[in-house]
């Protein structure tokens, strides 16, 4: 099973809303190969390409797909793996998750890869009522459990490893 260490990002605006992507990419599927025909939300984010650091990916990641170029990068605070089906093929995921804060709320699309343009339905700033009461579909799925302690400023000393 091919690897992919991926970097996640818990991006704030100033107003405390975190960003969420929402797709459908008919090529991905869970663990059993099964496709999902809704769609749902996820943080930002992406593969680390060789020779970066996390904290590079992370950089480059939120630029690519936000826009922004100034924001303050914070620690990382969670990591979870998980299997993926990827044009048929099992894929294990390890992500690790960083906080990042931005002063602005504008996005911009202009550097999203082709398949980005393809699966990405839709960017929005979601303010903590609203994450926390939504039935919408969210991952990772333990997010509004993990949550609520970071925006009290209450960090993890180490890693927290987190479930799906």
């Amino acid at each position: 099973m091919q690897t992919r260490p991926t970097v996640r990002i818990l991006f704030f605006d100033p107003r405390g809303r975190l960003l969420l992507m929402r797709a459908h990419d008919p090529d991905v599927g869970d663990e059993s190969g099964r496709i999902s025909d809704t769609s749902y939300w996820f943080t930002i984010g992406g593969g680390i390409e060789p020779g970066e650091t996390p904290a590079d990916a992370a950089l480059r990641e939120i630029a690519e797909e936000t826009g922004h170029t100034r924001f303050r990068l914070g620690p990382p605070v969670w990591y979870r793996e998980c299997v993926l089906t990827v044009k048929g093929e099992k894929r294990l995921f390890e992500e690790t998750f960083f906080l990042a804060w931005t002063e602005e709320s504008d996005l911009s699309s202009e550097n999203w890869t082709a398949l980005e343009r393809a699966v990405i339905k839709d960017m929005k700033w979601w303010n903590m009522d609203e994450l926390m009461t939504s039935g919408e579909t969210i991952y990772p799925l333990c997010i509004r459990d993990h949550l609520p302690p970071i925006l009290e400023g209450e960090y993890p000393a180490a890693l927290l490893t987190i479930g799906l």
